[in-house]
């Protein structure tokens, strides 16, 4: 069953439509459409089983039908990944604000909270924001994987600042690394 992520975080109430095979008044088999409500219980977790007793197949003879087994599912999101309880957001900064240290907006899918960047952060660094992930015992974290956003050089005040900084910055080799030795 596939469910969005803000229905892990919250819970929520979903309805199915099954067609599940039974016996005619002339004992053939036909489908019959049968319409369930689930209770998506929140902190649920992607691989779960939801268990829904006596919803599954008709039993034998005049045993009781079985029980339904539902695999919980995300719907890929289009801002966070899900690994487990924690869940990941690429957070976009301004050079300054990774070079100087800010204070920023996160969204989680609880709402939006205050994420302070620690001066000098470089792309790819993770904060963790604990408990932020799904809810649960205990619950996961949630993870704000830095990039880095540039400024177009689209007008010259902007070249002009590009032009500052490679002038004030002369020694530095962002590919230093990838030297030997």
């Amino acid at each position: 069953m596939l469910i969005d992520l803000e229905d892990a975080y919250r819970g929520a109430q979903r309805s199915i439509s099954l067609r599940v095979p039974v016996l005619d008044a002339e004992g053939r088999g036909v489908l019959q459409e049968r319409t369930l409500a689930i209770n998506i219980p929140k902190g649920i977790r992607e691989g779960q089983h939801l268990r829904l007793a006596g919803q599954g197949g008709p039993g034998l003879g005049d045993a009781p039908a079985g029980d339904l087994f539902l695999e919980i599912e995300f719907n890929t999101h289009r801002l966070y990944r899900v690994v487990g309880r924690d869940v990941y957001v690429d957070l976009p900064l301004a050079p300054w604000e990774a070079a100087l240290g800010a204070s920023v907006a996160v969204p989680t899918p609880d709402g939006e909270v205050e994420l302070t960047i620690p001066p000098g952060s470089a792309a790819g660094r993770k904060l963790r924001l604990k408990g932020k992930g799904i809810p649960g015992s205990p619950a996961g974290d949630l993870y704000a994987v830095l990039t880095i956003a540039l400024p177009t050089a689209g007008s010259d005040t902007v070249k002009h600042a590009y032009a500052a900084l490679k002038a004030a910055a002369a020694g530095f080799d962002p590919r230093a690394s990838l030297k030997g030795g």
